[in-house]
């Protein structure tokens, strides 16, 4: 049989594997598998089937529309009129929102990258007479999940 489990990349999984090679598990029968995080740019828009929460226009609408708003009242006494005072608060708007997501989303992609680790996968493959204990090291050394699957 074959048990799966799933591991942070930290110390825990070299204490899981160093127990599990004392219990008498052959190096033959017990596999580590990193997996490989994908690199990816990050997309100015986002598209119906992918969406990397974080856009660029809500708080730049947010504020076009705050000082088209502030633009138009002011417009009914300024020389341009409410019109073109609304339409200039509008676009002053959009340009000041989209640089501050520029600046904020800067620092919240940057958090994110360094937070993920990648996992690893274990492959062991045991007797049903080992099955109870090898879930004990599993569990004592915080395995994210396993899995078992009987041949």
């Amino acid at each position: 049989m074959y048990v799966i489990s799933s591991f942070d990349h930290n110390i825990q999984l070299e204490l899981a594997l160093t127990r599990l090679d004392q219990m008498g598990i052959t190096k033959d029968n017990l596999y580590a598998v990193p997996l490989i995080e994908f690199k990816e740019e990050a997309k100015l828009f986002d598209t119906i089937h992918r969406s990397d929460g974080i856009s660029l226009l809500d708080s730049g609408l947010a504020w076009a529309t705050a000082l088209t708003v502030v633009g138009s009242s002011y417009g009914f006494i300024l020389r341009w009129g409410p019109i073109v005072w609304g339409l200039i608060g509008a676009l002053t708007g959009l340009i000041i929102g989209y640089i501050l997501d520029m600046i904020f989303n800067k620092k919240r992609r940057s958090k994110k990258n360094t937070l993920i680790q990648p996992n690893v996968f274990i492959l062991v493959q045991c007797d049903q007479n080992m099955l109870h204990q090898i879930k004990a090291v599993l569990l004592e050394h915080h395995a994210i999940n396993y899995a078992v699957i009987e041949d």
